[in-house]
């Protein structure tokens, strides 16, 4: 029986970027012209990247602005306390909200469905807050209170949430219900100081900024399960980050040195350390688990050699063998496509020198 897989890498550190910034902020993404629009709090411009890498202005906004984000042909961007939009066809102004009560909004988001868009007011207290901005008749208003200050967010339509992700220090992870925005939950307390943006992939991976001096770009996976994996460090300040869903790319702008970077995410039939800090050997539980028709299993190597990982029935016998090369130390992920398996019991082993262990996952069609 013949098995389809792709192996993923979390982050091949190749990337390319572009001096035309004056502190890029946010970026979002036109994927009809193809086009990337970043909001510069400096020169408090939004610029455009096209295919080539040429950046160009495209509209002016005349003071501090802030998250960025695509919806129907238009770019909106956080500006104060207003949400403006300008025509991608013409770079004109056609939208214009004051949010009344927000006095900093950073971090923006659409509901590409109705039209919602949901924006942070970058504040503490009792002004830690989610507005509601309807871009469809320019009403507004005051949508969830939080319980820490407010920064990057995504709306999980998938979820039926909002992810937010808050600044100081343990900075945390909180889901607001699209049906009940009283009910916030705080995901995940993560180890980091200082988040900017969040952003999911077509995996339902959960990206983040940790805006510092040597900032870097952390990943969870959806449930918030596992620790974080680091996928790219060494930035100075990376703000409001940006997943491109439609070709797997991680862009990251860097404030402090001007830059926008570009890095892809996943490359078919191959396998990368993503370079982060490991100090075991540690096969983790697949996820989704159920799941149909495919699933990612991840695993973490403390030292290099070599690494075998097998898939068996129930009965014991391997149904797979996935992987069977010499590996450095790092962490490991790759997505398993069922193929034509039968629902039932399979299992897993990783070993690698003298470290074995075996996990359980079901397969439900």
């Amino acid at each position: 029986m013949k098995f389809i897989f792709t192996l993923l890498i979390s982050l091949v550190v190749v990337s390319s970027s572009y001096s035309q910034y004056s502190n890029p902020e946010s970026v979002t993404y036109d994927p009809i012209g193809k086009n990337y629009y970043i909001s510069n709090t400096l020169s408090q411009k939004i610029v455009k990247r096209d295919q080539q890498g040429v950046v160009t202005d495209f509209a002016t906004v005349g003071s501090s602005i802030y998250g960025v984000t695509y919806y129907n042909g238009n770019i909106y961007v956080a500006n104060g306390n207003r949400i403006r939009g300008y025509s991608i066809a013409t770079g004109m102004q056609i939208f214009l909200d004051t949010v009344t009560g927000a006095s900093f909004l950073n971090g923006i988001a659409i509901d590409s469905t109705t039209g919602i868009l949901y924006a942070s007011n970058f504040a503490s207290g009792v002004n830690a807050r989610i507005y509601k901005v309807n871009l469809n008749n320019g009403e507004s208003n005051a949508w969830a209170n939080l319980p820490r200050q407010p920064n990057g967010v995504y709306v999980d339509k998938a979820r039926n949430r909002v992810l937010v992700c808050s600044w100081g220090a343990s900075a945390v992870i909180m889901g607001v219900s699209l049906n009940d925005s009283s009910t916030v939950n705080t995901l995940i307390t993560t180890p980091y100081t200082n988040l900017d943006g969040i952003k999911l992939d077509r995996n339902d991976h959960v990206y983040i900024s940790v805006y510092s001096s040597t900032g870097s770009v952390a990943r969870y996976d959806i449930n918030f399960t596992f620790s974080p994996v680091i996928v790219a460090s060494g930035f100075s300040n990376p703000a409001d980050i940006y997943v491109n869903r439609w070709t797997d790319t991680l862009v990251v702008p860097s404030a402090n040195t001007n830059t926008v970077l570009f890095f892809p995410l996943s490359i078919p039939t191959n396998i990368s350390s993503n370079n982060g800090f490991v100090n075991s050997f540690k096969l983790n539980q697949n996820f989704p688990n159920p799941f149909n028709p495919e699933t990612n299993i991840s695993f973490s190597l403390y030292s290099k050699g070599l690494v075998n990982l097998s898939v068996y029935d129930v009965s014991g016998k391997i149904i797979s063998t996935i992987l069977n090369k010499d590996l450095t130390e790092g962490n490991y992920e790759f997505n398993f496509k069922s193929g034509n398996l039968p629902s039932g019991v399979y299992y897993y082993k990783l070993t690698a020198g003298d470290f074995s262990e075996v996990k359980s996952m079901m397969l439900i069609k």
